[in-house]
């Protein structure tokens, strides 16, 4: 029951995240948000989510209906149900290796990716989905050698213990913060990385000739993929203070909303980066940066007696 609780509560903070970042966006740019709907624009997501899911399905001419309609529900599976390794003290379960099963979901959601790109039989929504998988493989790698380093602090691989840890990995990972925080905007396809949205094709990436119920899953899949990302820095990288009862609860929830505004504000305000800049950065840079950092945390503080 909690996890179904845990759930629906992620859908409904994603949908009024969504309108978070338009009001933020608007903010930085000095311009108003949505602001028609309800008080300041409050119920806008109510009435997104009445207008996409009421709207007629319908399929390109061309497309493999099956797989047309597979790939957002794919997306939108792995992105809830990784909320299951959650660190609630009302959890009736606690995964033992629940940062091995979050690599191991967001691995597979790069093939939901694939078949939203490739069953609509559109040049724009494959390029796009083309770019996603390499961005999101390529950045996988560096994700795992990042999440190591404070793991090895810990010495655990579940998120329980890793919130109720008494030392904060922020005090001896300040450099692995950094490159955390360029691998979740590159992982989450987030500006100044979000090449899936083609400069020169002027369209939506992969998810172009999605519309209605397809449209409303795949945006609540990116969303609740960077509120999670969010809610795994906090437990990572500010686990002190982190205790239970209402303080903690707190402390812990302003993390996941602090974390989540950063990636908003640095969609404002940091202009696109260059694919194959990109692509190089990775691979070049800081692949090996980490790979070193690594080795370092893994010499301080592992014990091989």
């Amino acid at each position: 029951m909690s996890m179904i609780v845990v759930s629906v509560l992620m859908l409904v903070s994603v949908a009024f995240y969504i309108v978070t970042e338009r009001k933020g966006l608007g903010m930085l740019q000095l311009r108003q948000g949505p602001n028609k709907v309800g008080f300041k624009g409050l119920v806008q997501p109510v009435a997104d989510g009445v207008k996409l899911f009421t709207k007629e399905m319908i399929f390109p001419f061309s497309s493999i209906k099956l797989l047309y309609i597979l790939g957002p529900v794919i997306c939108f599976i792995c992105a809830y149900i990784i909320w299951v390794i959650f660190p609630s003290v009302f959890s009736p379960i606690e995964v033992s290796l629940g940062f091995l099963l979050f690599l191991c979901v967001s691995s597979f959601s790069v093939y939901g990716v694939f078949m939203v790109g490739w069953s609509c039989d559109s040049r724009y929504g494959f390029l796009g989905a083309m770019r996603a998988i390499a961005q999101s493989i390529s950045y996988e790698v560096f994700l795992s050698t990042c999440l190591f380093c404070p793991l090895m602090l810990v010495s655990s691989y579940s998120l329980m213990d890793c919130r109720w840890s008494e030392f904060s990995s922020v005090f001896l990972g300040q450099e692995v913060l950094t490159l955390w925080v360029i691998c979740i905007l590159a992982e989450t396809n987030r500006a100044p990385f979000d090449f899936v949205e083609g400069e020169s094709e002027l369209v939506a990436g992969y998810m172009v000739e999605f519309g209605g119920v397809g449209f409303a899953l795949l945006a609540l899949a990116e969303y609740s993929n960077m509120t999670f990302m969010s809610m795994i820095t906090g437990v990572l990288f500010f686990s002190f203070y982190l205790s239970e009862g209402i303080l903690g609860s707190v402390l812990f929830s302003f993390y996941m909303v602090a974390i989540s505004y950063f990636m908003v504000w640095v969609r404002g305000v940091v202009p696109r980066f260059r694919y194959d800049l990109l692509m190089s950065l990775c691979w070049k840079v800081l692949l090996p940066l980490s790979i070193c950092f690594l080795a370092l945390f893994t010499g301080l503080f592992v014990d091989f007696d």
